[in-house]
């Protein structure tokens, strides 16, 4: 059978050789800080960092000399899209494979790094077969996670890119947002529009049975209900089998709606809440989303190299207390997030974790999504002496990229709520 001969369109953009090369220079001298003989590399995103493809097969990261990559499946695409020296086929047998590897991992006892946050129990097994019987394995996650949380030039254009293509999109909203329009509805609408303006259509997230489609779009009393996500707003979505995100609710004026929103460029992402309202919201509304914007700045000013992420997100309880609506920040009752940001890049569940007793200190190039939200639950609407918006989310979050002293917004659209003023 003659195969074609495949080359790559213009559009189809491999990830530069020199980013692959520093990629792995960066890896190399992390690992000479620890006791790791090197890491095999199993997960597709953390793959995809170091070799440049998706392709499904082994990488040999090893603290001296040059990676292996073995490829299961395809040889062919693995050679062309990724810029390493040695990419091999990955022997069919276990018996083979083990004998390719023993070649390869150091003789003496080692110590190998794995993937352990995210390899499943029969993958890690396997490999336990598959490795010298003297050798130890440790969790290399931390490790790879730490240095994909610093983004280089290349990898922040990507996101900068992503923010583009999402401030496009909430320009779109505003002008096909009606009466009667439901949640599912504008999210096909936005979707379609992403698509075309060069999003990859995938939200890929790290943690374990953490599902995520790219957005919540969410108005009215919907918008509070609770879930298995662990995010500060869920939605009641469209069945139990998928129990998040945009639902069959209808956009009503007066009534705000919530467009979290995510967009995948090169693979990386954007991450951007805002909030439309059909004509003007209620003065309650307005008021507590100017409180919340005054929250997200306080927090803004912290984003600062050294600081410790789970410093910010203490500040962040106060300053929500202060304002008067500590029991909404972020969820309530018993289904509160511990989070207030998060670091956004191939996957949207990065370092660093602006989150409590988080010890992490920000770095320059890290790039975090920041979302202090409130979820203003019914039962509120009803203690004594208090005044509270309607039962809804009131909703911010910006992706920002961590300089040298401070801190760059990569999302721009207008963080005030966004009125929408049409006949309706």
């Amino acid at each position: 059978m003659n195969l074609p001969d495949f080359n790559l369109p213009a559009s189809y953009k491999p990830v530069p050789a020199a980013e692959i090369k520093q990629r792995l220079t960066n890896a190399r001298a992390a690992l000479a800080k620890t006791e790791l003989d090197g890491i095999l590399i199993l997960q597709n995103v953390d793959r995809y960092y170091f070799t440049g493809t998706l392709q499904n097969g082994i990488l040999w990261l090893p603290t001296d000399g040059e990676p292996v990559f073995w490829v299961r499946r395809s040889l062919d695409r693995a050679r062309l899209e990724s810029p390493l020296g040695d990419i091999r086929p990955q022997p069919r047998s276990d018996a083979k494979l083990k004998t390719e590897l023993a070649a390869i991992v150091p003789d003496q006892p080692a110590n190998i790094g794995l993937e352990l946050d995210v390899i499943p129990a029969r993958l890690l097994y396997r490999m336990q077969k598959l490795l010298p019987e003297t050798a130890a394995i440790s969790d290399a996650a931390p490790l790879i996670r730490k240095l994909r949380a610093r983004k280089s030039r290349y990898e922040i254009d990507c996101i900068e890119s992503a923010a583009a293509i999402m401030d496009k999109v909430m320009r779109y909203a505003a002008t096909i947002i009606r009466e009667g329009m439901s949640e599912i509805e504008l999210m096909a609408e936005l979707e379609h529009q992403a698509l075309s303006l060069g999003h990859l259509g995938i939200v890929r997230m790290r943690g374990f049975n953490h599902e995520f489609f790219f957005g919540h779009i969410l108005t009215g009393p919907e918008s509070v209900r609770r879930g298995y996500l662990d995010a500060p707003t869920n939605g009641l979505g469209l069945s139990p089998a998928f129990s998040q995100g945009a639902g069959h609710s209808l956009i009503r004026p007066g009534l705000p709606l919530s467009i979290d929103f995510m967009v995948n460029y090169e693979g990386y992402l954007a991450d951007l809440t805002r909030m439309f309202s059909l004509g003007d919201p209620p003065e309650i509304i307005d008021n507590t989303h100017r409180q919340l914007l005054a929250l997200n700045q306080e927090l803004v000013n912290l984003l600062k190299p050294g600081i410790e992420s789970g410093a910010i997100f203490n500040r962040a309880l106060e300053i929500a207390a202060d304002f008067g609506f500590g029991d909404s920040f972020l969820g309530y009752g018993p289904d509160k997030v511990s989070f207030v940001g998060h670091g956004v890049g191939l996957e949207v569940d990065e370092y660093p974790f602006i989150a409590r007793n988080n010890k992490m200190r920000l770095e320059k190039d890290m790039v975090v999504a920041l979302e202090p939200k409130l979820i203003f639950a019914p039962q509120q609407n009803h203690l004594a002496n208090q005044t509270f918006p309607p039962a809804t989310a009131i909703t911010t979050e910006t992706t920002y990229v961590i300089t040298l002293n401070s801190v760059r917004p990569l999302t721009l659209s207008s963080e005030k709520i966004k009125i929408i003023n049409r006949q309706y």
